[in-house]
């Protein structure tokens, strides 16, 4: 945006770019015990047109004629939409980058993207990289199965409390083998990142010359391959798994801090997004060991929001916003082809492509994560990136001239 910003003062366009909190994150939640009645999209986008409202009648004047332009990332993208969605009025066009349109209870896909980016050789992904934590998490599930593999890797992985953890419960293994053992940055891969093993091509670097020494000295298994680099990632610490603990810690009033708790209220509440690892599907980690139960126990236990309850609020929220259909021209979608969440977005590929609607506006950013184009500006952004940045720009200046209310001159 302010690259924007600065473009469109260039060519004589006033503009007063703002931003907004979105209540119950950040410095805008209400006093202990007040609830969460209040944290909706709806709302969220309510607030939205009010801010607006008090923009044009207190910082400009009312007889200024004004065009507004909405733009986020990721949930903040999808409140820049479905702003424009819901009060074109206000709304002028929107760019909606990373943004997740379409709620389900289940997202499978998630990690199946997941998957694809460890195979993907222009980020330094490779098919060896995919097939050591394929194969490294299948044989993680097995041992799971029996007394001896869970004492075994309670040992390698340094699990906190040891063993018993790991017998205590078959949550406790959820949590450990589910979302993989490893953590693999798929979301916020860096291309350009300095640091060691911060992004995907350093950590397929990794696994690939672990399992190389592997192969010099005896057989490979490459579970102990991820163990090396779960080691490497943890820094020593020990790998908490318990269940009760973590059910205990989203009950507290700490959880509050960062916004994890709201987080978890709206996907309870109205968009799921719950990344599971199920056995039919391609998810590169424990199959079996991630299933939406373990979400929808955390909406009962921790907001007494039932299974059923979930179900209804994401239905809802697609009826009212038209997920991947959702109609309008003056949205722009753009999403990064690393990015997870781009599996819940419009994009190019994602059903039928209609003339004059946003879908057939939206556009891919090849080798980019979650709106890596709306980061700050680096000389290492890669030529993607940076045409990326370019569209957004000559769309939104399309769409000020069409309105005709300025010349820019």
């Amino acid at each position: 945006m302010l690259t924007l910003s600065s473009k469109l003062t260039s060519l004589n366009y006033p503009v007063l770019l703002t931003a907004l909190e979105h209540r119950y994150y950040g410095s805008s939640y209400p006093e202990q015990g007040s609830g969460y009645q209040y944290l909706t999209t709806p709302q969220a986008i309510a607030d939205v047109k009010g801010f607006l409202t008090y923009v044009k009648e207190t910082i400009l004047t009312p007889t200024t004629p004004t065009l507004t332009y909405t733009f986020g990332g990721s949930y903040p993208g999808m409140v820049s939409a479905f702003s424009r969605f819901t009060y074109p009025n206000h709304v002028q066009g929107s760019v909606s980058s990373s943004s997740p349109v379409q709620a389900t209870v289940e997202m499978k896909e998630y990690n199946e993207v997941v998957g694809n980016a460890l195979e993907m050789e222009e980020i330094g992904g490779s098919m060896e990289c995919l097939d050591i934590v394929v194969k490294g998490h299948s044989q993680i599930g097995e041992m799971l199965s029996n007394v001896e593999g869970r004492s075994e890797l309670a040992d390698v992985f340094n699990i906190c409390g040891g063993e018993e953890m790991l017998e205590e419960s078959r949550r406790n293994r959820e949590v450990f083998a589910g979302d993989g053992v490893v953590y693999v940055p798929a979301q916020e891969n860096d291309p350009s990142c300095e640091g060691e093993l911060c992004n995907i091509e350093k950590i397929c670097e990794f696994l690939t010359g672990r399992k190389g020494e592997q192969e010099e000295e005896e057989e490979v298994e490459e579970w102990r391959v991820l163990a090396s680099l779960a080691a490497a990632q943890n820094g020593g610490s020990c790998v908490n798994v318990d269940w009760e603990e973590r059910i205990a810690e989203l009950k507290s009033p700490a959880s509050i801090l960062g916004g994890t708790k709201s987080w978890l209220y709206q996907t309870c509440t109205g968009w799921g997004f719950y990344q599971t690892c199920p056995l039919d599907s391609t998810c590169p980690y424990s199959k079996g060991y991630h299933g939406v139960d373990q979400d929808l126990e955390i909406c009962e236990r921790v907001f007494n929001v039932s299974k059923e309850e979930v179900y209804e609020a994401v239905d809802k929220s697609n009826g009212i916003y038209g997920g991947w259909n959702i109609e309008d021209d003056r949205i722009l979608f753009v999403n990064g082809n690393v990015d997870p969440w781009s599996a819940l977005s419009v994009t190019p590929t994602n059903g039928e492509i209609e003339e004059g609607t946003c879908k057939e506006k939206s556009f891919w950013v090849e080798g980019a994560s979650h709106h890596f184009w709306t980061h700050e500006v680096l000389d290492t952004d890669g030529e993607d990136v940076q045409e990326a940045r370019e569209k957004i720009h000559d769309t939104v200046i399309g769409w000020i001239t069409d309105a005709g209310e300025y010349s820019g001159d």
